[in-house]
Formats: structure tokens, sequence, C-alpha cells
């Protein structure tokens, strides 16, 4: 692997414009889920719209959850297929990060105690860290943990440096392209992103199964300090069974930003990152999807802890450049993965049926427009009811994989409470995606990315129990 060293870079690529095509669908999208919603307040139509669109919800989520069961590669196949392998695959692990010293510290830190190493117990895998721009010391921070921490040999510093240069983790990974990646596979973290010392050798295990492109399972710390923070916890839980059940069906199942995994090879051959892509894991999801074929693969037991959001407002910012970079994504991304030769029927439907998803959003606005003109709330309430009730019923059946922490399975009220809890969170895609619609059709000048703020301290110690051992499929 390579030596330590600090290198600079200027930066590439450019930040994400707004084609006037993008704007004139948004707007498209918007006012088509909107009629279709003022159709609800119809005295004759009015029951039929609410049918159909809880009938098409029920039908994609029983057969996902059902499928979230049978993954192509179980955890035991993973374990089985690294104790055979001739050859192990190594990792670039990479981090982009701006003024991040206080918790890069602890992540330097986890990735030194990794025990993914040779029998005479040489590390196979390397860090490298993008310091983008950052003013609090990050990278003497970075340094100074790598010499603490005795992974000085194989932890690198690069410093993306330059004037107007675009901003987001997609333009930081720009500083660290496949090319100056010595590993096999290059694992993207968040700088908050906690690991417990066997991540990447359950991680490697999916490699080793055959797998190309592989997501860790996202946790949440401090998930029982509120609200707020149990329910992100258990959101990631629910998004990782439908994931997981795309990826079984043969979906055209998705990375989760802080824990991709993908063959060195693989993320050249599509163009490494891209500065003009928002949500770089879905953008990278897409672009192997149509380019090669590619499905990501759903690491149950290969877990990825991270801080809370903690502050409604920095939710509705994050949650609204997620929307936003589905859209885009969608925009650009969506006929060539519809039209790729290197996919099968089945992976390019459950696209368009995932995407199509984003339309219940202004169909909610309109039917809630038709209610107040009306009077007449049924069908809106209806509406309303069946998409809550669906992400219930998927969050109960993936709290399934949740445990206290002395391993006992959760009881059946708790269940119950947080699968209530998770679809009220849920419900919050409601207002957002409108919103995101509204921004990506309007808005002129440069997206404005909002920092989330991290103060570090947690352990993935303290989450969930009954982790040492590899968890059920």
């Amino acid at each position: 692997m390579a030596d330590a060293d600090t290198v600079e870079s200027e930066g590439a690529g450019r930040q994400p414009v707004t084609p006037d095509a993008w704007r004139v669908a948004a707007l498209g999208l918007l006012a088509g889920g909107f009629a279709v919603g003022v159709l609800s307040g119809h005295k004759r139509l009015g029951a039929a719209v609410p049918l159909i669109t809880a009938g098409v919800a029920l039908a994609c989520a029983v057969p996902v959850a059902l499928a979230s069961r049978r993954p192509p590669i179980s955890t035991e196949d993973a374990a089985d297929a690294l104790e055979d392998a001739a050859q192990k695959p190594t990792f670039s692990v990479v981090v982009g990060a701006r003024d991040e010293g206080v918790v890069l510290r602890q992540l330097v830190s986890d990735v030194s105690r990794q025990n993914y190493r040779t029998p005479e117990g040489v590390p196979l895998f390397e860090l490298i860290v993008v310091d983008d721009r950052s003013t609090d010391g990050t990278a003497e921070a970075v340094a100074a943990a790598a010499a603490e921490n005795g992974i000085s040999a194989i932890t690198r510093v690069v410093l993306r440096r330059g004037d107007d240069l675009p901003d987001g983790k997609g333009a930081a990974l720009t500083a660290a392209q496949p090319e100056i990646c010595a590993g096999d596979i290059v694992l993207v973290l968040d700088a908050d992103a906690r690991l417990e010392p066997w991540f990447l050798s359950r991680a490697a295990g999916y490699f080793a199964a055959g797998a190309n492109a592989v997501t860790a399972r996202r946790r949440i710390l401090d998930a029982e300090s509120g609200w707020l923070a149990g329910a992100q916890a258990d959101e990631q839980t629910l998004d990782g069974e439908l994931n997981r059940g795309r990826w079984s069906m043969g979906g055209c199942s998705e990375f989760r930003g802080n824990g991709i995994m993908v063959r060195r090879e693989l993320l050249a051959a599509v163009g490494g990152w891209r500065a003009a892509a928002l949500c770089e894991d879905i953008d990278l999801s897409s672009r192997i999807a149509a380019g090669a074929g590619e499905r990501v693969a759903w690491a149950l037991d290969a877990e990825v802890w991270e801080e809370p959001v903690r502050t409604v407002s920095s939710l509705w910012m994050q949650r609204l450049r997620w929307a936003e970079g589905a859209f885009r994504r969608a925009f650009e991304h969506g006929p060539a993965v519809v039209k790729s030769p290197e996919l099968s029927l089945a992976a390019r439907l459950d696209f368009i049926t995932y995407v199509c998803q984003l339309a219940v959003p202004p169909v909610v606005v309109g039917a809630a427009a038709a209610a107040v003109v009306t009077g007449r709330r049924r069908s809106l309430l209806s509406i309303v009811a069946g998409y809550l009730g669906i992400s219930a019923m998927l969050g109960w059946d993936a709290l399934r994989w949740e445990v206290h922490r002395d391993g006992r399975p959760l009881d059946a009220g708790e269940r119950l409470s947080r699968a209530l809890r998770v679809s009220l969170f849920n419900g919050l895609w409601l207002l957002v995606v409108p919103r995101a619609l509204i921004d990506l059709a309007l808005r002129r000048g440069p997206i404005q990315y909002v920092k989330m703020d991290h103060d570090g301290g947690s352990d993935p110690a303290a989450g969930s129990s009954a982790r040492t051992s590899r968890s059920k499929s």
C-alpha cells in the first residue's frame, strides 16, 4: 500500500446546474401530481385515487419485504467466501472532510483497529482523507491521529485547495479519484463514521462472494437520546429492508452515502466521482447500473455508525438535498438506466417504480387543496393513511433485525411503537418532495450546501448489542 504523504489537489468539476428541460419536468411533475390529487375531490372519481395509490404501493411493498429474507449473498455466504478466498481484496478507505478535525480523530482510531490484516499483521487497507479547504486543522488532526495509532505508513491526506471550487461531498471526492487509490475496493465514509474492528473483514466477504458494489448497513449513534434520533435510526433500518429486498428481486438497489463500497476498476470504468452529483451515492448507483448492469449488494452485518441530525432545521435542509438529488438523478441518468442493455427487464421496471413513488407527495398536495375547496376530506385522509400505513408495515417488518443491548429481540409493544414512529417520521417526505420540486424548477444560481455539525464522543459499542457474531439474514 502507499506510503504516508500529503498531496495537494486543485479539485475538479463544476457546481451542479439545472438545465431548462429539468425545470420544465419538475414543474410538470408537480402540476401532474397536483392534478391527480385534485381528482380525489371529485364526487364520483374521488374514491379511485386512494384505491389506486394504495394498491400500487402495497403490491410493491409486500414482495420487497418477502424478498429481503432471501438475499443473493447471505451473511454466511460472505463469511465462507472470504475464508475460502485465495487472495483477499484490499481496501482504500476514502473520507471527504471539511472542518472535521474532532470526529476524524475517532475515525482514524477506528480504522487503525481493523482486524482485516495478513497473518503477519500487515493491514489490507489504506486511509485517504481529502481535506476540503478546512480551516480547523483537519489535515494536522488526521496526521497526528494516524501517528498516535500507528498507521502513518498507510495514511494519506489530500489537500483540496483552490478558489471557486464546487461544494459538496461528491465534489470533495473528485480529489480522490480511483487512479490514486491502491486498494481493490474503494470504501467511502463520512467524517463522523464509526466502525467496529471487524467491519472490513465482514465487508470483504461480499466481494469475495462475487459482488462488485456493496453498501454498508447504516446505524445511528445515540438513537436512544430522543425521538428524532430514534426515528432516524429506524428509518435507516426500513430503508435497508427496501434496498435489500430490491437487490434480492433483481432490482436496481442503491448505495447509501456512508459506506459506499465499489471495486476500483468499476468506479474508474464509469468515470469516477462527479462534482456535479448532488447526491453522489444514487448518482453512482445509476451510472454503474446503466453502464455495467451492476446492482448494489446490501451488507446486513457490515455496520457503519454515524451521528444523527440533531435539529429539525438541519434535518429539513438535508432531506431537501436528498429529494432534489433524487430528481436530478432521475432526469440525468433515468433514460440511460431504462434503456440499458446491461440490465434485466425486472431491474429496469424496479427503477421506474422506485422513481415513480416520488410522485405521491404532489398527489397529496393536490388532494389537500381539493379537500379545502370541496370540504370532502375522505380521499385525502385515505391517501395519507395508506402512505403512512405501508410505511408502518415495512417498519414493523424491518425491525425484526433490531435487538436490545442484551441481545433480546424487541417485544411486540416496542416494535409497534417504533414502527408507528418511523411511519410518522416518513410523513416528512410529503412536505419535502414538493418543496424540492419547486426549488429545482425555480432556483437561480448555485445550490447552497449546508454542512451538518458533528460533535463526536459517541461509540458504536453503546449501540445495539449482539454484534460480535454475524447478524441473521
